[in-house]
């Protein structure tokens, strides 16, 4: 058992000694009653996105608050803190059609032509409804360096039409995301193999 023992506890301390933290993308979210900041117009919604190294997904879940001046969302935009992106492309949700990607931000034209190349941002045009989730996924080359990206910095836009101004402009807050690093859970497991030998 001693021999046993001891060969364990070495290997286990190796693994947690290279496990390290597990590492998380950035994941954040919104909750909004209006437009944000008060102003009025826009679905009672919450906003969800999750920036990895190279792709990002931005996800509308629209509550209620759908009208005939807001039942379109023209443009979209994740603000990456400072971050420039390469190769930038983008898709919209499932039967909307084409959405082109730009490094800027949006603006009331349903466009995107502000900002700088901090922001990923789509344009195109996807109808919604109460009840509905629309989710929007970027891709990237630029490799981002997660430990740089607070999700409390990432800006979240999004154009409301045919209404032009019905925009929601706002940083999201962090969500609590903890990933257990699997080599610490094996490292655990082998700390319990000499236990599992029958005495003879």
């Amino acid at each position: 058992m001693k021999r046993l023992f001891l060969p364990a506890v070495l290997s286990t301390i190796v693994v947690l000694g290279l496990a390290g933290p597990a590492k998380a993308d950035s994941i954040g979210t919104l909750s909004l009653t209006d437009c944000g900041s008060g102003k009025p117009g826009c679905p009672v919604g919450t906003y969800n996105f999750d920036i990895g190294a190279t792709t990002a997904t931005l996800t509308i879940k629209i509550a209620s608050g759908v009208n005939s001046n807001n039942n379109i969302i023209s443009a979209v935009n994740l603000g990456t803190n400072g971050i420039n992106l390469t190769g930038l492309t983008a898709t919209g949700p499932t039967g909307s059609g084409t959405w082109n990607a730009n490094q800027a931000s949006i603006n009331s034209n349903s466009n995107c032509a502000l900002g700088n190349g901090s922001f990923m941002c789509a344009v195109g045009s996807v109808g919604i409804a109460n009840g509905g989730t629309y989710t929007w996924t970027f891709s990237y080359n630029s490799n981002i360096a997660l430990t740089l990206m607070d999700p409390g910095t990432v800006h979240i836009g999004a154009n409301y039409d045919p209404a032009q101004g019905l925009i929601v402009s706002q940083n999201g807050t962090p969500v609590s995301t903890p990933e257990p690093a699997s080599l610490t859970l094996l490292g655990l497991g082998l700390l319990g193999v000499p236990f599992l030998r029958r005495k003879k």
